[in-house]
């Protein structure tokens, strides 16, 4: 029987920024934070994709920055000055030999280089959306379980009176 390979999540960080309304309005008002906000919801879909094992967010960095010491934030990888695309190509291509890489972009130049290291590429609108989904889903679980009828309601109400002596 083949083993499945563990996935691992790669999402091109400002590509999807400047796609989620919410958050590129954030980049006006303060950067690091749209950066901690893209990367919430990649962390997100990870915990409702079990699978995913690892998590990468990679953002188009500053050379300036590299060297200055700063520590960087887990999940979150700062390419060279211009270099986003090839750093996200390169990771692809490290992590395809031992996972099954997910990609979340809507760049054309990642997406078909990724796909040529067999990676399965998501557009920034999926991504969301298996976020979103996964959330109704659980939701209508959490309902369906919840739900008492009438007369169990009345039943509950009438001992929890008895019990607060009310």
């Amino acid at each position: 029987m083949k083993k499945t390979k563990a996935k691992a999540l790669v999402i091109d960080g400002y590509n999807a920024i400047y796609k989620i309304a919410y958050i590129e309005k954030m980049l006006d008002r303060d950067l690091r934070r749209a950066r901690e906000e893209i990367t919430k919801l990649a962390k997100e879909y990870k915990r409702k994709n079990a699978s995913i094992e690892r998590l990468c967010v990679v953002f188009d960095g500053k050379d300036a920055y590299r060297d200055g010491g700063f520590r960087l934030p887990a999940h979150q990888v700062f390419s060279r000055t211009g270099k986003g695309d090839e750093e996200i190509i390169r990771i692809v291509k490290s992590l395809s030999d031992g996972y099954h890489v997910l990609v979340v972009t809507d760049d054309n130049y990642i997406r078909n280089n990724s796909c040529a290291h067999k990676a399965t590429v998501l557009s920034v609108a999926e991504f969301i959306s298996g976020i979103r989904e996964k959330s109704k889903k659980i939701d209508e679980t959490v309902n369906a379980v919840n739900k008492v009828d009438s007369a169990s309601a009345i039943k509950i109400n009438e001992e929890m009176r008895k019990h607060w002596n009310v």
